[in-house]
């Protein structure tokens, strides 16, 4: 056996980890499962298909780690505990934080925006893009607290984006 052969095996089993994850996705997304997922799920299937379709694009592979890790560490908890309602509350003040300084029309966009640099999606460079515009009418207290709360429960990519 040589090395490229250890390499291919390893990149044909992480493709293969990408099929059962993505078959658990499918289970989880029923509309009678108990708990109702949101847009991490059709991240998660768009990532697992990409990694099924191109098991040797690096970036691919790379996305589905970072969604995966970032879905698990969000979701890591049972609805009520203690560590998910701090992680919801913060949310929370972040929501009531950006909001303040914005007109109602942009108002409306501030929870998706949220959602999106919390939780790995496909649309989480465009929120972390949005939420940069909106960081930058805050304030220096509220600015401060917002990054500590993105720093605390962010997204990977966001924070990576915004330099924390």
């Amino acid at each position: 056996m040589a090395l490229s052969d250890a390499c291919f095996e390893f990149l044909q089993a992480t493709a293969d980890a990408a099929e059962v994850l993505a078959s658990k996705v499918h289970h989880y997304s029923a509309p009678d499962y108990p708990i109702q997922y949101g847009v991490e799920i059709d991240a998660l299937r768009r990532a697992c298909l990409a990694v099924r379709d191109r098991p040797y694009d690096p970036e691919a592979g790379a996305e589905l780690l970072r969604l995966a890790a970032s879905v698990m560490t969000f979701h890591d908890g049972s609805p009520g505990a203690p560590e998910r309602c701090h992680r919801e509350a913060e949310m929370r003040k972040l929501i009531g934080l950006l909001e303040e300084p914005l007109d109602h029309s942009e108002k409306a966009a501030v929870p998706a925006v949220v959602q999106n640099v919390m939780t790995e999606t496909s649309f989480t460079p465009l929120a972390a893009e949005r939420l940069k515009s909106m960081l930058s009418r805050l304030g220096k207290s509220a600015y401060d607290v917002a990054i500590k709360i993105i720093s605390d429960i962010g997204s990977a990519t966001v924070k990576k984006m915004l330099g924390l």
